[in-house]
């Protein structure tokens, strides 16, 4: 899975969702990429928030954020890749409303669980090769705001595997010898 297949699977679950419904005309779906670099981190995730409002509908919205990855062996023959990824479910609520917040924040973890739900079945009946696999063990959330100026919501973490023989294989032909 490269960047555009993992964007594009998220996306789509954004699309699909009763609650976001993401479309070409009505934008309740963006990405951001973060730097690794901490203080480079919080300079993105500062302008992308202050350019937020301009960017979705005053829906639920979902923000997929970048992955890391990592790569492992069973020192043997078996390498996996595995995605550590995240996203973020989004509401706009007025400011000093805190029974509003208590809802907006209650309604975007079940929007949460709902996607990570449908991410888990649609991961596991990926039968190409090599096969993907997530598992509940490690799924995460923990509530995120004020986002921008009155966004609040709740963020997921997840990671799964899938298996990197071809794309660790040596391809000498790659090579100038």
């Amino acid at each position: 899975m490269r960047h555009s297949e993992y964007t594009d699977f998220f996306r789509q679950l954004a699309s699909q969702h009763v609650d976001i419904r993401h479309s070409e005309e009505e934008c309740h779906f963006v990405r951001l990429i973060l730097s690794s670099d901490p203080l480079q981190r919080i300079m993105d995730a500062r302008e992308f928030y202050d350019s937020l409002r301009d960017r979705i509908g005053p829906d639920f919205s979902m923000i997929l954020i970048s992955y890391e990855a990592d790569y492992a062996d069973n020192g043997g023959d078996q390498r996996i890749k595995e995605y550590h990824g995240s996203f973020i479910i989004l509401h706009p609520v007025t400011p000093g409303h805190f029974d509003e917040l208590e809802q907006v924040l209650d309604r975007t973890e079940e929007i949460g669980e709902e996607i990570m739900g449908a991410a888990l079945v649609r991961i596991n009946k990926d039968f190409t090769l090599p096969k993907k696999h997530m598992t509940v063990n490690g799924i995460t959330n923990e509530r995120i705001g004020p986002v921008g100026e009155d966004f609040h919501g709740t963020k997921f973490n997840f990671f799964f595997t899938r298996g990197a023989n071809p794309a660790l294989h040596y391809k000498q032909d790659k090579f100038i010898l």
